[in-house]
């Protein structure tokens, strides 16, 4: 499959897990970040994602999980569960009830931020705004600036 118009691939590849029990949302946004470039692991549960972050030879640069999920824990408890597993990791909770994801936002500062259905665009744009957030922190740490 092709790069989606107007998309460059990327020269290093940085890794999104996408966490959603919904197979139809799932499978064509994973295969969307994977012609743009990206290495995905994906998942319908959070057990199913914390297997994957517990293994340390898989890299993850960004989660992406539904606020719903299956399994022992959802979204937002996966979220707490990701972030002390991988310290540093940037983690995006996505949502369909437009109220439900406002509450979240307030009451998290690292709330929802994105709604389903998925805009493949939104989705990647997104990313590409906390990889390379991430990126400049990460430079200014390596110079000695705060």
């Amino acid at each position: 499959m092709s790069t989606p118009a107007g998309r460059e691939r990327l020269t290093s590849v940085e890794t999104v897990l996408v966490v959603d029990a919904d197979v139809l949302i799932r499978i064509p946004l994973c295969q969307y970040l994977r012609d743009c470039g990206y290495r995905v692991f994906d998942a319908a549960s959070a057990d199913e994602a914390v297997t994957i972050l517990q293994k340390p030879n898989i890299q993850v640069d960004v989660i992406l999980s539904d606020i719903d999920l299956s399994g022992t824990a959802n979204g937002f408890a996966f979220a707490i569960l990701a972030r002390l597993a991988r310290p540093g990791v940037e983690v995006v909770l996505v949502g369909s009830p437009k109220r439900a994801v406002d509450a979240a936002a307030k009451l998290c500062d690292q709330g929802p931020t994105l709604m389903k259905p998925y805009d493949h665009q939104l989705v990647l744009a997104h990313i590409k705004r906390l990889l390379a957030a991430r990126g400049s922190g990460m430079e200014a740490n390596v110079a000695g600036k705060p």
